[in-house]
């Protein structure tokens, strides 16, 4: 089964447009799922996700606090899973990974919390082929049908 997103245009704060590779995937925890758009980033490691949902569905957020530093900016996180469902057309297509390590952002104080969630290479790219055809707005998914699991501790 191959699922295929369009990229999404979004409007900057300063004007203008921008068209970026973000899907829709419901994330699955203890206490309920919600449907959220995602960034697909090829640059970031990890999935992470921000501490309000991670909560809202029932993720555990408890555990050794570590650094996630980004472009110009340092996060507490910490180490959790979750389950993914990634939705194809309409909802009648979906591919689902199970337990996928990822990061849950903290909140910091006085810092309006991040609401993106963003797909890292761990974990995502190991199950899908992904293709990126921006000229034709698509981003394919392709299941492969081995998918590589890594170490705990290799974040």
């Amino acid at each position: 089964m191959t699922l295929i997103y369009k990229f999404k245009k979004e409007k900057l704060e300063r004007g203008g447009y921008v068209i970026r590779p973000r899907i829709l995937v419901e994330l699955i925890g203890s206490k309920g799922s919600v449907i959220v758009p995602a960034l697909i980033d090829s640059g970031c490691d990890a999935t992470v996700i921000p501490e309000g949902i991670a909560r809202g569905i029932g993720l555990s957020i408890e555990g050794d606090k570590h650094k996630l530093y980004a472009y110009r900016e340092c996060n507490d996180v910490v180490e959790s899973s979750v389950n993914i469902n990634f939705l194809g057309k309409e909802y009648r297509q979906s591919v689902t990974l199970s337990n996928l390590r990822i990061l849950i952002a903290l909140f910091k104080e006085g810092v309006k919390e991040e609401e993106d969630i963003v797909l890292g290479i761990d974990g995502i790219f190991d199950a899908f082929e992904i293709t990126f055809k921006k000229s034709q707005n698509r981003i394919i998914f392709k299941p492969v049908s081995r998918v590589f699991y890594r170490k705990k501790d290799q974040f």
